[in-house]
């Protein structure tokens, strides 16, 4: 079938992805933290890693984000989450309250949403200074 003909062209997107893994400890081998992509595609290959789960939710690359772009997305996070913690907290909804066990108690809610705001202006300050 010929583009224009009911095909969409493919687009790439960069995607980052957190695992958690379970790794064989190996005394003479880099820390799992310190493996770049060769390291982990090795690893898993040799069966020394298994990876166990995707980690949903803020993943950042701090030797590569600007100061002010991380901080942002930390934002971004925990705003999420308080949202979640307030709908909880305000009716108990089965398919979420379960997930938020134990919950905060509204005093911290609150202190969270001050932290989240004081982030959010710092990152914008530190956005304006280049970082």
């Amino acid at each position: 079938m010929a583009r224009g003909q009911g095909m969409t062209p493919r687009t790439k997107a960069t995607h980052r992805v957190a695992l958690e893994l379970e790794v064989v400890d190996d005394p003479d081998a880099a820390e799992p933290e310190d493996w770049d992509l060769e390291h982990l595609l090795l690893a898993v290959r040799a069966g020394k890693a298994r990876a166990l789960r995707t980690i949903r939710g803020l993943v950042i690359d701090s030797e590569h984000d600007r100061l002010s772009r991380t901080l942002d997305a930390v934002a971004d996070d925990l705003e999420e989450n308080l949202q979640l913690h307030w709908l909880a907290s305000a009716k108990p909804w089965p398919s979420i309250a379960w997930t938020l066990h134990p919950r905060p108690t509204i005093e911290a809610l609150v202190e969270l949403e001050q932290l989240a705001v004081a982030i959010r202006h710092l990152a914008a300050r530190l956005h304006g200074e280049g970082l």
